[in-house]
């Protein structure tokens, strides 16, 4: 019964283990990583407060990491500029 179970199991997933391999590239070239880092990654905001306005925003994969890289900055230096006085004092 386990024989025939774990044979059923390997022929159902071994065509999508062999396709998957097929499909690996071979080696990326500096020319393919750069071309990837270059790529335009589309991406729709939802403006904070609002159900129904949306824009889409275009940017590179650098500058989608230096948008949320300054974005978490300036969260951070909010906090700590709050820290150590007591709420409701200005």
């Amino acid at each position: 019964m386990r024989a025939s179970l774990a044979c059923l199991l390997l022929a159902v997933t071994l065509p999508y283990a062999v396709t998957a391999q097929a499909f690996e590239p071979k080696g990326a070239t500096p020319a393919d990583a750069k071309a990837a880092e270059d790529k335009l990654i589309c991406r729709r905001e939802v403006p904070v407060g609002s159900l129904v306005a949306s824009r889409k925003m275009c940017l590179t994969k650098a500058q989608w990491a230096e948008r949320e890289r300054v974005g978490n900055d300036v969260a951070r230096q909010m906090i700590y500029d709050n820290q150590g006085r007591p709420s409701g004092s200005n």
